[in-house]
């Protein structure tokens, strides 16, 4: 017994020493650790490990795909019926949210494993130019991973044919950013073709029939042709200018590419122009001087919600707000004064961010969405550079303080969860088998947990390393970022309207 134990314990010492040589900084260490603190600053390796290994275990062997959940109800609740119907396996368990795969795409480029991150984007990449739907292009929201892909495609989820802009944008989004780190160029067709499809959608009417923003997109439920969602339409503008950057390198390869989809910045302008005015126009609200959560049928949505903000300053810029008419530091002032929650983790006290406010959810409860408190602090970070860059000294120190502060409220979470690989749940509520939890009063219910147990969130533990990384999804940082694209390859001088170089 003593022999077996020692090997195992070899085994073991083995096995974490080979995951540590993959550990490796992208974003620049002195940037990045003046958003953690010391303890922070010891563990950052091995939080890098034990989210990779996290990632890792939820692949799927059968096509690829990484598993959303870990350890849901056998139960799942009928709306119809209005009762709970028992299963035989996790209702979630064996299901890939694509925004999840996304995220765990990025996650895999902040732990420098930007091969692990490519497998997962080529099953994306093969999956969207399957013929779906009346023969267009495109990436579902949801898929099984417990089947395998045909020629038709991989096997449609628990969201069945929903198809919306978001979740594939994010796709691009993890494949731009594969694409400027690696400085290779072999998803950059994917990448337009993302665009185009994203922009073939109907598209939201401003006034004398100009064309707005893009709607959610089809599928299931309600006409998401005629839903605009703030969330979806600010990841949209942030892949565009992401785009634009490198269409404006001196690369006649990417040019070509270019060429041959027969997409230029003239597209890419004049879509982040449609989205400008949509925001402005439709969902920009003068009185609270923030976003609201989008526009449908019956209007305007007036509903708050923490992504319209922590998503919007990071996508738009806090510099182009400004120039728009949007105060980014009151757009953080608001998420403070309407979504900072505090909530208890086996009798530990929790402080983050919650999806919304109490008339967002009609419900006295209030918990930490660990996602979104993970993104709101990489727009904490984005406003700490923001600020020191304009010579604003004391809030930099203010942001980058709150930033160090709740990512200390993350690293408490993943320890009073006690979760293999130091995972995080989606949220701080643990509901039982048969208790309904929501995020909005109208949809959304957050994960339950097997008999009482905590459920692993792939996004929440996405974002938890993202977010440790100080590494900014949707835009480039090329001060702080590794990035062998723009290394390699020279930006052209942008030219003005007399045409002569200088800033656009």
């Amino acid at each position: 017994m003593k022999n077996k134990s020692k090997i195992s314990i070899y085994s073991l010492f083995l096995f974490s020493f080979s995951s540590l040589v993959y550990a490796g900084d992208i974003v620049n260490k002195k940037y990045r650790e003046e958003f953690l603190s010391d303890q922070a600053i010891k563990n950052y390796y091995k939080t890098q490990v034990n989210v990779s290994n996290y990632f890792s275990r939820q692949t799927s062997a059968v096509n690829g795909l990484v598993e959303s959940f870990r350890g849901s109800s056998v139960y799942s609740y009928d709306v119809f019926t209005r009762g709970f119907i028992y299963g035989k396996n996790g209702v979630l368990d064996a299901q890939s949210f694509t925004y999840d795969g996304a995220i765990a795409a990025i996650a895999y480029l902040t732990c420098d494993q930007p091969q692990k991150a490519a497998d997962i984007l080529n099953v994306y990449k093969k999956e969207f130019y399957c013929i779906k739907n009346d023969e267009n292009y495109g990436i579902f929201n949801s898929y099984q991973t417990d089947k395998p892909a045909t020629q038709w495609g991989l096997a449609i989820g628990i969201d069945g044919d929903r198809m919306h802009v978001g979740p594939t944008i994010w796709v691009g989004i993890a494949a731009i950013q594969y694409t400027a780190i690696t400085g290779k160029l072999d998803f950059l067709p994917f990448i337009i073709d993302i665009c185009k499809w994203t922009e073939s959608l109907p598209h939201y009417t401003l006034e004398n029939d100009q064309r707005g923003a893009v709607s959610m997109g089809s599928g299931w439920g309600p006409d998401w042709s005629k839903i605009y969602s703030t969330e979806n339409i600010v990841d949209h503008y942030a892949l565009l200018k992401m785009l634009k950057e490198i269409y404006d390198l001196n690369n006649d390869k990417i040019k070509e590419i270019f060429r041959q989809k027969g997409y230029s910045d003239v597209d890419i302008n004049k879509e982040m122009f449609s989205i400008e005015r949509w925001l402005m126009e439709a969902v920009y609200d003068k009185d609270k001087k923030t976003f609201n959560v989008g526009t449908n049928e019956n209007g305007v949505d007036k509903t708050d919600a923490l992504d319209a903000i922590s998503w919007t300053i990071p996508a738009i810029g806090p510099q182009r707000l400004l120039e728009l008419g949007v105060d980014p530091y009151h757009l953080m002032k608001f998420a403070d004064e309407n979504y900072l929650v505090e909530d208890t983790i086996n009798n530990t006290i929790i402080r983050g961010y919650d999806f919304t406010n109490y008339e967002g959810r009609k419900k006295d409860y209030k918990m930490v969405w660990f996602e979104g408190t993970g993104f709101h602090i990489v727009a904490m970070q984005v406003m700490a550079k923001f600020a020191q860059e304009n010579g604003q000294d004391n809030r930099a120190e203010y942001f980058q303080q709150k930033a160090k502060y709740f990512l200390n409220e993350m690293d408490k979470a993943s320890a009073a969860c006690g979760m293999i690989d130091g995972a995080l749940p989606y949220t701080s509520k643990n509901p039982g088998e048969k208790e309904i939890f929501t995020t909005f009063y109208y949809e959304w219910e957050i994960p339950r947990g097997r008999k009482g147990q905590l459920v692993s969130s792939a996004s929440s533990t996405g974002w938890y390393i993202i977010a440790s990384s100080a590494f900014d999804p949707l835009s480039f940082d090329k001060k702080n970022v590794n990035y062998k694209l723009f290394n390699k390859y020279p930006q052209k001088p942008a030219i003005n309207g007399n045409g002569k170089n200088g800033k656009k």
